[in-house]
């Protein structure tokens, strides 16, 4: 504790730069109270830091990636630092951040070690479910990213006991995109897509794990039945020349559009009738949030946390993995859906966001987090 204030330090591997996502949430967490350090081990970016920015400490153990018994010393210098800090909850972020931060969180003397599980599949293999074993059970809380992700975790580490185990969601900046304003019209302008044409939308990585190429399969039969379909893919990454391979094979080509990496996705859901996501696994996807809170009616696989999202088809339409046919007639579905069931499912969605998934609910969950782990180990 430093004048008055419980120190929390944010501990990542790298710093690559900005991430939007979880900025506001680190920086809305009461000043008044805890005071938040950011600490890298490595920093992969020249981009200023938005933290430094915003007054907070930051530090990286290193310059480049650690090799050797160099990454063993970057756990005393790690050490070393918590302890001149006076860090009083140490939050741990991603595999390597956790097996760090235990061990120096422990030698340091630090009360309060938190890990953060982001998605699905982190106990992968043999050396990370024996890491795990012996690291997991020594931590204070695990903070699961959705309530398939918390299962994943305790099913995998049998050491671990549940009630160290929170789901504690994901969260978006709901007012920003609840609050854009983009002229459809002129957003179609922009990417070339007709007027009168019926708008299916998706965004993520170009992966095996998003299962794009079940959609672009599932949009291939539903442009025999609505002619006027067009299908806008944002994202980059490694399948980008099959998918568009496959595009070119189904004789969609025309009416699949790759928009590459796109900055302003507002804009994407503005020109949007329907946002679809086809992942095979997921822990609590954001993208799916967006576009909810944007107004666009949802169709996303029964897979992973995106039932939690949601709530098993109240607030969307779900489809099974890896079935271009189902994922069609949920398709063909959502085109038929009535302006007043739409306006319902609509509202619905956006309620369900803003009270569950905005920035200002996660906020005060990892503030009641803080606050008990305070009470309960330093008093």
């Amino acid at each position: 504790m430093q004048n008055g204030k419980f120190i929390i330090a944010k501990l990542w591997p790298r710093y690559g730069g900005d991430t939007p996502s979880r900025t506001p949430v680190i920086l809305g967490v009461n000043p008044q109270k805890y005071e938040t350090i950011c600490i890298y081990h490595t920093k992969n970016s020249s981009n200023p830091n938005v933290f430094e920015r915003n007054g907070k400490k930051v530090f990286y153990l290193t310059q480049e990636p650690s090799l050797g018994l160099l990454k063993f010393f970057a756990i005393f210098k790690l050490a070393a630092l918590l302890k001149k800090q006076q860090v009083d909850i140490l939050d741990c972020h991603h595999h390597k951040s956790v097996i760090y931060g235990a061990i120096a969180g422990k030698l340091a003397g630090v009360p309060v070690i938190i890990a953060n599980v982001h998605g699905l599949g982190r106990t992968r293999n043999i050396k990370r479910k024996l890491l795990n074993f012996f690291i997991l059970p020594r931590i204070d809380r695990i903070l699961a990213v959705g309530g398939a992700v918390k299962k994943d975790i305790l099913q995998n580490n049998p050491s671990v006991k549940s009630e160290k185990v929170i789901n504690i969601g994901n969260s978006i900046d709901y007012d920003h995109y609840a609050s854009a304003r983009f002229d459809k019209k002129t957003v179609r302008n922009k990417f070339n897509i007709p007027q009168n044409a019926f708008v299916f939308a998706t965004a993520g990585r170009l992966s095996q794990t998003k299962g794009q190429k079940f959609l672009i399969e599932a949009f291939s039969q539903v442009k025999k039945q609505i002619p006027n379909a067009e299908l806008l893919i944002a994202g980059i990454g490694e399948l980008e020349d099959e998918l568009k391979k496959q595009a070119v094979e189904t004789g969609c080509e025309t009416s699949i559009r790759f928009l590459g990496r796109v900055n302003n996705m507002p804009e994407i859901y503005g020109a949007a009738d329907v946002f679809v996501l086809p992942s095979i696994a997921e822990g609590l996807p954001r993208s799916i949030m967006e576009a909810m809170a944007a107004g666009v009616i949802c169709i996303a696989s029964n897979a992973g946390g995106i039932p939690e999202i949601l709530d098993n088809g109240r607030f969307g339409f779900l489809a099974a993995p890896k079935d271009s046919n189902a994922l069609c007639e949920t398709m063909l579905k959502t085109a038929t859906v009535s302006s007043d069931e739409k306006i319902k499912i609509i509202s619905s969605a956006k309620n369900h966001i803003q009270g569950n998934y905005s920035h200002g609910i996660m906020i005060k969950r990892m503030e009641k987090i803080y606050d008990s782990l305070v009470s309960e180990k330093i008093g």
